[in-house]
Formats: C-alpha cells, sequence, structure tokens
C-alpha cells in the first residue's frame, strides 16, 4: 500500500521533505505503564509537553511556559507539572503525552491505543476534548482504539483491523452499521461468531 499525506506519497519524498512533512505532525505512542507515551523520564510533565514548543518555534519563553501551562490545564493536570513520569499513573502519563501534542497546533495527530490506562469517565471527556480541539483547528486525528464507544464518538471515517489487516473501512457510521458476520463481531466484542479462541 501507500501512505499519502495531503497528496504526498511518503515513499516518494527525501529526508528533508520527510522532516517537513513531520513537522506539521504531533503524535501521541502507545503507553501503558511501564512504558511512557514517548514521554522522556530524564524530564518533569512540565519539560515534556515544552520540549517541543522549544525544538521547533522560535517562540519567547514566556509564550512557551503560557501554552504549555494551558495544555496541561486543559487535561486536568495543572497540580502535577513538576512530577517525573515514573510518578505519573497511566492514564496521567496518556494525558501529559495528549498536552505535549496538542500544544504544537500540529495538522495531523496520531493518538496511538488511545483507551489504554484511561478511566470510562475519563475517556468520555477526552473524547469531549479531542472533538473540541479538531473543531476548533481542523486537524486530522488518526486514533487507534480498542474501546468501540471512544470510536464511534470521534470516528468520521473508520477502519476495522483483524490479523494485520484492514477488514472493513469508509464512513464511520457505514462502518459500525455492517451486517458482515466478522464486522460485526469485532465491533460488538460478542462472543458468539466466526471467531473463537482457537481461531484467534
Amino acid at each position: 500500500g501507500r501512505v499519502m499525506v495531503e497528496g504526498r506519497d511518503l515513499a516518494a519524498l527525501d529526508e528533508e521533505e520527510l522532516n517537513q512533512v513531520r513537522r506539521t505532525m504531533g503524535v501521541v505512542l502507545q503507553g501503558t505503564l511501564p512504558f511512557s507515551c514517548g514521554l522522556f523520564y530524564s524530564l518533569n510533565v512540565f519539560e515534556n509537553v515544552a520540549f517541543p514548543l522549544r525544538e521547533r518555534t522560535r517562540w519567547p519563553e514566556d509564550r512557551i511556559r503560557r501554552v504549555t501551562i494551558e495544555h496541561l490545564e486543559m487535561m486536568g493536570l495543572r497540580e502535577h507539572i513538576s512530577l517525573m513520569p515514573n510518578q505519573l499513573s497511566a492514564g496521567m502519563t496518556k494525558r501529559v503525552a495528549l498536552a505535549r501534542a496538542f500544544a504544537l497546533d500540529a495538522r495531523i495527530v496520531i493518538i496511538d491505543d488511545f483507551d489504554s490506562g484511561i478511566d470510562g469517565v475519563r475517556l468520555g471527556l477526552l473524547c469531549e476534548l479531542i472533538r473540541d480541539v479538531q473543531r476548533r483547528t481542523d486537524a486530522t486525528f488518526l486514533v487507534t482504539t480498542h474501546d468501540m464507544g471512544a470510536a464511534r464518538e470521534l470516528a468520521d471515517h473508520a477502519a476495522v483491523i483483524h490479523e494485520g489487516r484492514i477488514v472493513a473501512s469508509g464512513d464511520a457510521d457505514a462502518v459500525f452499521a455492517s451486517s458482515e458476520p466478522l464486522i460485526r463481531q469485532l465491533i460488538s466484542g460478542e462472543a458468539s461468531g466466526p471467531l473463537q479462541l482457537r481461531t484467534t
């Protein structure tokens, strides 16, 4: 297959062109403990969120501080700015990584394994927040999740992956309404269907 970003085939780009594309992206890596969602273990919460702003912008330090605090407050983490990553719960770690990605005002935000380490209430609140950020910035979000409630809440376009292959994709409402037995089972999580323990 091909990976196209804004009409450009990534495989055809040289390193400098790839770096230009990368600078338009924010990424939240998978992170259940003991992993860190890509946070730097040597930096506290504040410095982790401020790091890409210092690397990618020429903003003065007072603006970097203001934007960093604003995004940590958005994630409910204002009181935890001095903590180190190893002092955070899995859910807090995910929220710090989200704050870091959102602070960049990226055109494309990739969030891997969105629901890991987050309880149902915070997951619902983060879905609302992502929708709000998407509407405000018109950014594209690519989110992977096992939580079908979050997928339904967030997706305009959906793809269902089974054994490393996309088995359904398209308009989210159409994908979630599929009557194909494998797709229905993957979406519903029901025990009855073509997938059984001996085949998965």
